[in-house]
């Protein structure tokens, strides 16, 4: 969804918080790289802390009624000299946001979308958030239909790429790549305040417990040491592979046995298949029919899912086939998995 959303209003990045009925952050999902230094801060010192200086606490969501703060509240001197945008907002590159209080069908809180632009865009438009607003509907409606992913759902590997740590012979963390904490913040306990807020110390007891198996010396047949293992982390905040390597040294480039760990977060089918269509030349009709198809459904059970007449369905196919180049649903499911899974096909 966060993803989704830059077609539809051009931001820098997307941020969703889980709330509980009350107003408290449960958990939450951003796009890019977490600096667990700057929110260490921002909940430490600043959540419902000292961000009243010059924005409403986080907890007053519970008493916003459903809708979209506008970027003006928030555009002043006051907000720009506070400690807030200098400390937690500025170091992240992020200049002007507008937020959307999200409201299940009974009311009921389910959290805050937060776009933000950095300090070289334009600010937030009316119409920006007139668009924001009017799509809200639809975001609560999505939040509350999809729920978590079936248990059975095959997941592949998101487009983020893999991402890689390197730990010393007694486990000591030694190097990591970008995104690597961040997804191990993810395969612990999701983001969430207490995960972000954990002292760095407890970094090394966080690997043991995550990654233990992958860090103990198996033995394979004949009692040669096992090179590789691998294991799946799966949680409220999604799934995470992670795969270990032990690395042999170089003659005459040192001595000690160093282990490489790959990690890569996992997503639902169902979402890379959606992300692929959006991608193609396909209309939103022609987009549902296409997933319609993929799960196996007939022209008789997609015209009762998208409450239409069947013979509505049986057109957006034809058009569907014909931007694709394809004959048939086998042709097109073959299309779409070489797209989804590119190095299956060579593409």
């Amino acid at each position: 969804m966060l993803e989704a959303l830059h077609a539809v209003i051009p931001s820098y990045r997307n941020l969703f918080d889980w709330t509980d009925g009350c107003g408290r952050l449960l958990r939450y999902d951003i796009e890019g790289p977490v600096d667990t230094g700057i929110a260490r801060i921002y909940f430490e010192h600043f959540h419902n802390r000292q961000e009243i200086d010059c924005m409403p606490a986080f907890e007053s969501l519970r008493n916003e009624p459903s809708g979209v703060r506008g970027a003006r509240a928030l555009m002043s001197p006051r907000f720009f000299n506070s400690a807030l945008y200098s400390e937690i907002w500025k170091p992240q590159q992020l200049h002007s946001r507008i937020e959307a209080v999200v409201r299940g069908s009974m009311g009921q809180l389910l959290g805050s979308l937060v776009l933000y632009r950095g300090p070289k865009d334009p600010d937030f438009s009316r119409e920006d958030e007139q668009a924001l607003a009017t799509l809200l509907p639809w975001v609560a409606r999505g939040l509350q239909a999809a729920g978590q992913a079936p248990g059975d759902e095959p997941m592949l590997p998101s487009p983020d790429g893999a991402e890689v740590l390197l730990l010393g012979p007694d486990g000591e963390l030694r190097h990591a790549s970008a995104g690597a904490l961040r997804l191990l913040l993810l395969a612990d306990q999701g983001l969430t305040p207490a995960a972000v807020t954990r002292p760095a110390p407890g970094l090394r007891t966080q690997l043991q417990r995550l990654l233990g198996p992958l860090l103990e010396d198996g033995q394979g047949p004949g009692g040669a040491t096992s090179m590789s293992k691998s294991m799946t982390l799966i949680n409220a905040s999604g799934c995470v592979t992670a795969e270990s390597q032990r690395l042999v040294p170089i003659e005459g480039q040192g001595s000690e046995p160093l282990m490489q760990i790959s990690l890569r977060r996992m997503e639902p089918l169902s979402v890379a298949l959606y992300r692929t269509l959006r991608r193609l030349p396909l209309s939103a009709a022609q987009i549902r029919v296409c997933a319609g198809l993929y799960r196996g459904l007939s022209s008789a059970e997609m015209a009762q899912e998208l409450d239409v007449a069947p013979s509505t369905v049986v057109d957006h196919v034809r058009k569907a086939y014909r931007a694709l180049d394809v004959r048939d649903a086998q042709a097109m499911r073959r299309e779409l998995d070489a797209r989804m899974q590119p190095w299956c096909s060579g593409r």
